[in-house]
């Protein structure tokens, strides 16, 4: 089985769920599929199709930086206090 058919498998199998009135565990149970696999493909398959691509940024530093703070989309946080180490990132 190919991944492009075992990717529509398993939307299929999620869409089958979502339009059940069923519990995941009941359909899960209904369907003999191990509930651990049924929320890797769930994660799987709904995380690819929301996160968006890398993205490269060309930052221009100032001279008298103190702080540098990068925010990613997903909510991280880094912050480089130290000049030296500031340096390093190019």
């Amino acid at each position: 089985m190919t991944r492009e058919e075992r990717n529509a498998l398993w939307n299929e199998r999620l869409q089958n769920q979502k339009e059940s009135s069923l519990t995941i565990a009941t359909w899960c149970e209904q369907n003999q599929i191990a509930q651990s696999q049924f929320y890797y493909w769930q994660k799987k398959l709904t995380s690819s199709v929301h996160e968006p691509d890398s993205v490269v940024v060309a930052l221009s530093m100032p001279s008298s930086l103190t702080t540098l703070v990068i925010e990613t989309p997903n909510g991280y946080r880094i912050s480089i206090n130290d000049a030296s180490a500031i340096t390093l990132l190019p």
